[in-house]
């Protein structure tokens, strides 16, 4: 892994759309409980505004920088101000941190 970054906030993906929340899910090939979190955040895009990155856990310079420790584990990114790292993961606190913290997606009848 390279070495560590200042100021991680300033990198992509978080100055490209700074409009809505960046939710980023760290995981790797080894987590058994990392593809139920990715399905999870794969349906909340559908009733849900954000934009989704994965990174692996391994090699992510940001996992350093979060000191992420527990997988599966997920970034929720407004400002450098307002953020939530949730690890750990189980169960339902995929939808819980999603809907806390992103706004609901307008679905008209017609696109159900």
């Amino acid at each position: 892994m390279s070495s560590s970054v200042d100021n991680w906030w300033e990198m992509e993906p978080f100055t490209a759309n700074p409009q809505v929340p960046i939710v980023v899910q760290f995981g790797t090939m080894a987590c058994a409980l990392c593809p139920d979190v990715s399905r999870r955040i794969n349906a909340l895009m559908q009733t849900h505004v954000f934009e989704w990155h994965y990174h692996d856990a391994t090699t992510s310079n940001l996992a350093v920088e979060l000191t992420v420790s527990k997988l599966p584990a997920m970034l929720v990114f407004h400002t450098v101000e307002k953020y939530e790292l949730y690890q750990k993961m189980r169960g339902d606190d995929v939808e819980q941190a999603i809907r806390a913290s992103c706004a609901a997606r307008l679905v008209l009848d017609e696109d159900i």
